[in-house]
């Protein structure tokens, strides 16, 4: 899906000189997959659609040598209501540093969503709905992150047929690479994410990869899968997690190999 619905600058501070070997803080995931979350996370703010209020909100901000977000500030605003949509999609965001030479260095840049009303309702025919609707409530609202494996109840997919699984889903739905077949190509794609309290993900970065499209196929499965949060003290929160894919091609008794597809998600 392409995005005509925020722009994403980085500029290096005037403190780091420029080096062939500096490398720019970037979200987790690259711009490729923040063009994606973002078009799946922004909530046009209803009184501004109304209203017809369209415009750019602009935000400044430095990200430190750990990858944590220091001194955000407006440098342009739109309305209230779209500055804060601004700094909420902002501020769900996981950074990798800049590195010098491969130090961990401080780095800025400008972050901007540009709110449209035309491209905003063309992208929500797209994605199929206006608002995100969370399928446990109440939520946490502190933006605290929760590894798998500490909340008291786990993230699970929802699926629409309940005598479907994780493991069932996948096979029925990931296609195999023709490159990959053709390579003779086998191995495991991990991807990292964050489910967030809404049921989607966020922060997608693939920790294992294969190459040869495997990458990609199982970046767009994972992206099909619509979560129940994890809980912690019976509140719906943002939990980390991953899921494994195991491309496999095992031979036939026609000599040719067959493709063999397994998966398993938690911590």
């Amino acid at each position: 899906m392409k995005s005509a619905l925020f722009t994403f600058l980085l500029t290096i501070t005037g403190l780091i000189p420029f080096a062939q070997e500096f490398i720019p803080a970037q979200v987790i995931g690259h711009n490729q997959q923040l063009k994606y979350f973002i078009d799946q996370e922004l909530m046009y703010p209803e009184k501004d659609m109304l209203s017809g209020n369209e415009g750019k909100v602009k935000l400044n901000y430095v990200v430190d040598e750990k990858g944590q977000i220091q001194h955000i500030s407006y440098r342009e605003n739109l309305s209230p209501e779209c500055d804060r949509e601004t700094l909420r999609i902002f501020k769900m965001l996981e950074w990798e540093p800049a590195t010098m030479r491969g130090i961990p260095v401080k780095d800025s840049g400008l972050f901007e969503i540009d709110f449209n009303i035309r491209k905003y309702r063309r992208l929500c025919k797209q994605r199929g709905y206006i608002l995100h609707l969370y399928p446990f409530e109440p939520t946490d609202t502190s933006g605290r992150i929760y590894l798998y494996q500490n909340v008291e109840t786990a993230p699970h997919p929802i699926f629409t047929n309940e005598q479907i699984n994780l493991a069932g889903f996948v096979a029925a739905n990931l296609v195999y690479p023709d490159a990959a077949i053709k390579q003779n190509l086998s191995g495991i794609v991990k991807i990292a994410f964050i489910v967030e309290p809404h049921g989607r993900i966020s922060n997608t970065q693939i920790t294992n990869s294969l190459g040869a499209g495997c990458n990609e196929e199982a970046l767009r499965i994972v992206r099909l899968i619509k979560w129940m949060p994890g809980t912690y003290h019976m509140l719906a929160v943002r939990t980390r997690m991953s899921i494994t894919i195991n491309f496999n091609l095992d031979p036939g008794t026609n000599g040719n190999f067959n493709p063999t597809i397994k998966s398993s998600y938690g911590g």
